[in-house]
């Protein structure tokens, strides 16, 4: 068997534009079974599953990090995202620079264009700071014989990392989780795109975070985008926002600082909500998306059960603040 045929067969299922949710699983198992029986690496032990912490956020164990792919929307998402970022950059230049921070054990979202062109077309930097998930990651490279394909390996911390192999003209980093809790996201994409220009990608494109009103009255597993009633979007992680803003604050060798939000809700708007919950919207590329509940990354995050509200409006001061777990700091009034 050719396995690097099978691979390409196996992940045609992302690049589909119909999304049918019955080959989408078994496709995600398929690569997931492949991919690990490449590595010939049990990571599911204690040393596979602890997290790498820092300052600004942690690095998910090589296990948890190569689970990632059982989250199905989220990797057609980004794979499809990534193929249309290439595609654009392509029709512009002979060979294109992706860099790819976080990759985890298997370089999921970046494998199968590896695959696919040649390496005379895209070069990629490949960036990843658990110490274990690169070493995987180069063994899987190694046995799928792309060794002669453009590759450079970086173990480092995609926090701190300064480009020596030129600017990328695409970089790709997936480090969240929904309402951007306790991982890199944010600090990785200043890190990076600080030292891209106006020209440079960055999957995913954009991402929000805003404070939303539930609908109450409505099982759970019913509940869509329309039962959720946005009040305010009180962060936006994009290229255009970091090029523009004027209320970031930023100092050499030291995280951003961001500022803070006020959000009022005033008291007639509150009839026939029960819950107040944080929505993450991600615009992987142009009109791919990962909306509500499509992903782990999109699940809401409730921050408050109002039912028992009969004090009038409510006032909410919001900042997000990079520590050793990021998360939002929320003063709810």
């Amino acid at each position: 068997m050719d396995i690097k045929k099978d691979l390409i067969r196996i992940t045609s299922e992302y690049l589909e534009d119909t999304l049918d949710y019955e080959k989408l699983l078994k496709t995600s198992k398929e690569y997931k079974n492949v991919l690990n029986t490449l590595s010939n690496e049990n990571l599911d032990n204690e040393k596979g599953r602890n997290d790498i912490h820092f300052n600004n956020g942690k690095a998910l164990g090589s296990v948890w990090a190569a689970l990632c792919i059982d989250d199905l929307v989220r990797t057609r998402q980004f794979i499809r995202g990534i193929h249309k970022a290439i595609e654009e950059k392509k029709a512009k230049k002979e060979t294109i620079h992706i860099l790819y921070a976080g990759t985890g054990p298997f370089a999921t979202l970046i494998l199968p264009f590896i695959l696919r062109y040649s390496k005379s077309e895209i070069k990629y930097t490949l960036l990843e700071i658990n110490p274990l998930s690169f070493n995987v990651l180069q063994n899987v490279i190694s046995k799928l014989g792309l060794e002669k394909h453009d590759i450079k390996f970086v173990n480092d911390d995609a926090t701190k990392y300064k480009f020596d192999n030129g600017t990328p003209d695409i970089i790709v980093s997936e480090t969240m989780q929904n309402a951007l809790d306790k991982e890199q996201q944010v600090s990785i994409f200043y890190n990076l795109m600080s030292q891209g220009n106006t020209d440079t990608l960055f999957i995913p494109e954009n991402i929000t975070v805003s404070i939303d009103l539930k609908e109450k009255g409505i099982a759970v597993e019913k509940l869509q985008r329309k039962h959720y009633h946005k009040q305010n979007i009180i962060f936006e992680l994009s290229k255009e926002t970091m090029f523009t803003s004027e209320e970031i604050e930023f100092q050499p060798g030291k995280e951003p600082k961001f500022p803070k939000t006020e959000t009022i809700i005033e008291k007639e708007k509150l009839v026939g909500f029960n819950e107040l919950v944080l929505i993450t919207e991600i615009q992987v590329f142009k009109d791919i998306k990962i909306i509500l509940n499509e992903s782990g990354l999109t699940t809401p995050k409730s921050i408050k059960d109002i039912s028992e509200n009969h004090q009038g409006a409510i006032n909410i001061n919001s900042q997000y603040v990079i520590g050793t777990s990021p998360k939002f700091d929320l003063e709810i009034l």
